[in-house]
């Protein structure tokens, strides 16, 4: 009613989604990660090289297959980057600002979002900067292995940190920022 305090009460809701089941074409490249190679697959037709690898070329509607695999760095370019602010929350153990970065492979035609950058100011990081993976240790590497929900490394990369190399031209990742 109009006039009477506002009452708040807290209570906690969680919702759990199951995960889906794995392909084995993703499957394949989280084994392949916890050997600590990274896969992906490069199209027949256009040549493009896809990772993770998806089993199709998305330009080409090809499939690719594990002829089809080829090897790529685990050095690459960060193409963009977001600065990211933990909102605390109940639970919430992030409190630092820390860097998320798109980074395009060395090899690949496309890129992996959602990887945390590690070792440098958040000042210095830019586009165009090298930067190299940081692997779990082997043992802790199954498991953690596969594409994450963005798509990505999973447990197997923890970071990126800065290989000290001169940055790369922007004319090498322009086509990818996002």
């Amino acid at each position: 009613m109009a006039g009477e305090p506002v009452q708040f009460m807290s209570q906690m809701v969680s919702i759990e989604y199951p995960a889906p089941e794995p392909t084995l074409v993703s499957r394949h490249f989280g084994e392949q990660l916890a050997a600590g190679r990274i896969v992906g697959h490069q199209c027949p037709r256009c040549g493009k090289v896809y990772v993770p690898p998806r089993g199709y070329c998305p330009v080409c509607v090809v499939p690719t297959t594990d002829a089809d695999e080829v090897e790529v760095a685990d050095r690459g370019t960060v193409t963009t980057f977001s600065v990211i602010t933990p909102i605390q929350y109940q639970g919430q153990e992030e409190t630092d600002d820390y860097v998320l970065a798109t980074i395009l492979l060395d090899g690949a035609d496309m890129t992996v979002g959602q990887q945390r950058l590690d070792g440098i100011p958040i000042d210095d990081v830019h586009s165009g900067m090298r930067v190299e993976a940081v692997w779990a240790p082997e043992a802790e590497r199954k498991g953690a292995a596969g594409p994450g929900p963005a798509g990505g490394l999973g447990g197997a990369v923890t970071g990126w940190r800065p290989t000290g190399e001169p940055d790369a031209p922007l004319d090498q990742y322009d086509e990818h920022i996002l």
